[in-house]
């Protein structure tokens, strides 16, 4: 039987004097690349490939490790803020097939910030 899950996820992409970091409240998770697309990108697989491997070793009560709580405030703070969503490839493959979809709430800092 095909399913469809949505899971939701809260990042902040923020350009740094190096280039782009995107940090998953939600999971901890943290891309880093040369531009806000790329690592836009690179944060969406990572959660998939978390989300995956939570899914498919029954490890769910794992999945979930929050970011500090300055990230948070960062995430709440902002104006800039699109939410997407990302269908993922299926899960399991048999009689319960799961399609995993990611939705994003992101927030972008798009200017260097100096402290």
């Amino acid at each position: 039987m095909l399913r469809e899950e949505s899971f939701s996820f809260r990042v902040v992409i923020r350009r740094e004097p190096d280039g782009w970091v995107a940090h998953c409240l939600e999971l901890n998770l943290v891309t880093v690349a040369e531009t806000d697309k790329e690592v836009e990108s690179d944060i969406i697989d990572v959660i998939s490939a978390h989300v995956r491997y939570a899914l498919e070793n029954d490890n769910l009560e794992y999945m979930y490790h929050p970011a500090p709580l300055n990230i948070w405030k960062d995430f709440f703070k902002c104006s800039d803020r699109e939410t997407s969503s990302y269908r993922r490839d299926p899960i399991f493959k048999d009689e319960s097939t799961l399609i995993p979809i990611i939705e994003a709430s992101k927030c972008f800092y798009r200017q260097v910030c100096h402290a």
